[in-house]
């Protein structure tokens, strides 16, 4: 028999996604898959939006289950919930605001995992920007631990959303999902997973569309009370490769982290609030020359790290991203 499927979907004020969203799984092939939608105290009729195309557009007759937090707990916890009810021998994650490409997708990441024995699939996905679609070909990363190390140093996303995962191996080796920490909340689940995994398998065919225009979505709005969600997920990642497991091999990776933490942190708040960002482990600075980044972004924040350049750091950042604007 198949393997069922569970797909996790939390959902918060997604009214004008989550139709194109649901409907995307429930044209799936596929024919064992059981959705888990848990709404998260929205203030929209998203879910009653999603409960009436359920109803009228179902072809191939999946199961969807549709819950309701009393009071808004953010991503994480939706994820919690939508997890205590899944019972698929495999989880697919899926944001309310992003879609399936085609009505294979299931069926395809399902074949690889089978055919090459491994208890995750990463996939190809496509990024939707408002004026173009970008494709993103997942590097082919043999090993778990090798993986790790591409996503600590930026070089692959470290989002759940393109990847296909064993539901027993998430019950024996995912991190924990913390309630209230709704930032990068992927890597705290994902790294001590990928740690113990041998053999990552590939989908050389797009999957996922990752929208970038939700104005509601948490990357596009983080602020500095939630600096210490970030440093929380980076301190827990230290901790279990660096203590847990022991192995200093991680050193050199955990620092680059850093670095992608406090980017994206001068990348998204006012320029006045970069004192406390440079105090987030100011030692792991000197691993700047191993980041990946371009050298404009290298100089940036490098700018951004000094106090007396921190302001032509902002203003090189702005013209930086009204280019980018101007090309998506």
């Amino acid at each position: 028999m198949q393997p069922l499927v569970s797909v996790v979907i939390p959902v918060y004020n997604a009214a004008p996604f989550i139709g194109r969203c649901l409907r995307s799984v429930l044209r799936q092939d596929y024919p064992r898959i059981e959705v888990i939608m848990v709404d998260d105290c929205s203030q929209d009729d998203g879910l009653a939006l999603a409960q009436h195309l359920y109803e009228g557009e179902n072809p191939h007759q999946h199961k969807v289950y549709f819950l309701r937090h009393d009071r808004n707990g953010g991503v994480a916890k939706a994820r919690l919930t939508a997890l205590q009810k899944a019972q698929g021998e495999y989880l697919l994650f899926l944001d309310s605001d992003d879609y399936w490409d085609n009505n294979s997708v299931v069926r395809c990441w399902i074949e690889v995992a089978l055919q090459e024995n491994s208890p995750l699939v990463v996939s190809d996905h496509i990024i939707d920007y408002p004026r173009r679609k970008v494709y993103q070909r997942a590097q082919e990363i043999p090993t778990g631990r090798a993986y790790i190390q591409a996503i600590l140093s930026g070089e692959q996303p470290g989002y759940l959303c393109n990847k296909l995962i064993s539901h027993q191996v998430w019950k024996s080796w995912a991190g924990p999902i913390i309630e209230g920490q709704n930032l990068l909340e992927d890597y705290r689940a994902l790294i001590p997973l990928f740690y113990h995994i041998d053999r990552v398998a590939y989908l050389h065919k797009p999957t996922l569309h990752y929208v970038q225009h939700n104005a509601f979505s948490l990357t596009h709005r983080i602020k500095m009370e939630q600096k210490a969600d970030l440093e929380a997920i980076l301190d827990y990642l230290s901790h279990y490769l660096l203590v847990e497991q022991g192995d200093r091999h991680w050193v050199p990776y955990i620092g680059m982290a850093y670095i992608n933490i406090k980017s994206m942190l001068f990348d998204r708040i006012p320029v006045r609030d970069y004192p406390l960002v440079r105090a987030i482990h100011p030692e792991y600075d000197r691993y700047l020359r191993r980041h990946p980044k371009s050298k404009l972004n290298k100089l940036i924040y490098w700018l951004q790290s000094h106090s007396w350049s921190g302001w032509l750091g902002w203003l090189l950042l702005q013209c930086r991203e009204r280019l980018k604007q101007i090309i998506r």
